[in-house]
């Protein structure tokens, strides 16, 4: 068929920090993924997928809302959303949808702001998660936003040390995640409606995949692999091949925990009356330019993503037009059969960008600040991409690159729009978010953050 008949449920499963490349749906030298190229048989592949900003909290406002990240302000410097954002995941719960998230990620959580919407919540928090621990969260956050910069940077430092003295949870809970993913699908009734979120965390770092992964993707010394954003500036061999290997084999056992959750769907007689949205919402920096991560740098392998869309009663085939992820906030409603006909979604030009990176001053080293802490917009036309790296005086520098990823010279049209780029909002200091508890700060330092 060529358009949806009917309302579908929606599973929509973001592979966090999973680059394009390492996937063999869009490289054919991959053979670890089977389960995702299956899925892909029968998908809507978009070749040509971008996120809005390099990492996680700001590419899913974008997503959920439709907007880009200046305009929604969820960013670095204002980490929280106020939850009075229009997202397409309150949409389905107008239309009657249950609405589900299941994910240990720490920015999609109820203190951040980022699960209004959802009927049911599983972050794994445990005691972590109470109104207390919501309420304190928001005071928190509204003071630390309160803050001037230095002071900022002053907590940052001391939090980073003061976290070093916790034991550290670096866990992806990827195994309790796909258990509570078997448990919710099992659960439903056969006449509902629902909308799941899923997030699995294995291929961002820390990398802990299961050692029979490690063993077949040939690593050999882990202590050479940065495992947190801060082994950027700490570690003084960095073996890339090694941090290579470990992250196909965090993506290899991805591809199996994907495996696991469409073989659930069939299980539950779900499969025919679901439609599954596979993504990343940003990729990862495997030794490109000497970085590490994702959150200093908007290079194509981290901003290129993975989306695939599953849908029982779409044609699979390849869509090669530019496609920005905010825009998914129009597409779910319509692959959810709640509109009748497709938005126009797709444009020449692409956009995004991060703001200073508030959330890594405390390990950034004084003689590489003015490299890392900056802020950056991109554009991208017909293959070129422009990105403008701003300092904290605002003074400025351009650089552009082809398809092919090799420099070129700065259109002055792309110069232009990148310059009209506005900066994101960050006087709203009402809502949720923060987040002072242990255990949610011990993850936060687990992943990189702080």
């Amino acid at each position: 068929m060529t358009s949806p008949a009917g309302r579908k449920n929606v599973v929509f499963l973001v592979l966090d920090s999973l680059r394009t490349d390492r996937v063999s749906t869009y490289n054919d030298r991959v053979d670890f993924t089977d389960h995702i190229d299956n899925l892909a048989a029968s998908s809507i592949v978009f070749e040509e997928a971008v996120t809005q900003a390099p990492w996680t909290l700001p590419s899913h406002a974008s997503m959920f809302t439709g907007q880009y990240p200046w305009d929604h302000g969820i960013t670095q410097a204002r980490s929280y959303a106020t939850g009075d954002e229009e997202t397409f995941i309150g949409h389905l719960r107008e239309a009657g949808y249950t609405t589900g998230a299941i994910t240990p990620n720490v920015w999609i959580t109820p203190h951040k702001g980022m699960t209004t919407d959802f009927d049911e919540v599983e972050n794994f928090l445990g005691g972590a998660d109470t109104s207390l621990t919501r309420h304190v969260s928001k005071l928190s956050t509204k003071l630390y936003d309160s803050l001037g910069t230095l002071p900022k940077r002053i907590l940052g430092r001391q939090l980073d040390r003061a976290f070093r003295l916790f034991g550290v949870d670096d866990s992806c809970k990827s195994e309790e995640t796909v258990a509570a993913v078997e448990d919710y699908l099992g659960d439903r009734e056969p006449d509902e409606d629902f909308f799941l979120y899923v997030n699995l965390m294995e291929p961002h770092e820390p990398y802990h995949p299961p050692q029979r992964y490690v063993d077949e993707h040939g690593v050999t010394d882990e202590s050479a692999i940065p495992h947190r954003q801060k082994d950027m500036f700490t570690k003084d061999d960095i073996d890339y091949d090694q941090l290579r290997r470990m992250y196909d084999a965090s993506v290899d056992y991805t591809d199996d925990l994907v495996g696991r959750i469409t073989e659930a769907l069939a299980a539950n007689d779900l499969d025919d009356d679901t439609v599954v949205v596979l993504l990343s919402d940003h990729g990862q920096a495997l030794g490109e330019d000497g970085v590490f991560g994702h959150q200093f740098t908007v290079a194509d392998p981290v901003i290129e993503t993975v989306l695939l869309v599953d849908h029982p009663d779409l044609d699979a085939r390849r869509e090669d037009r530019p496609f920005e992820l905010r825009r998914l906030y129009d597409l779910i409603p319509y692959y959810a059969g709640l509109r009748s006909t497709r938005p126009d979604v797709f444009g020449e030009t692409i956009c995004g960008g991060y703001e200073f990176p508030e959330n890594f001053t405390g390990y950034i080293p004084s003689d590489q600040w003015d490299e890392y802490y900056r802020r950056a917009r991109y554009v991208r036309r017909e293959g070129t991409t422009v990105v403008k790296s701003t300092a904290e005086d605002e003074s400025s520098r351009y650089r552009a690159r082809d398809a092919t990823g090799e420099s070129v010279s700065v259109p002055e049209d792309l110069r232009q729009e990148v310059d009209a780029i506005g900066a994101a909002d960050t006087g709203d200091d009402d809502g949720p978010a923060g987040d002072v508890d242990a255990e949610i700060e011990d993850r936060l330092e687990a992943l990189g953050y702080r």
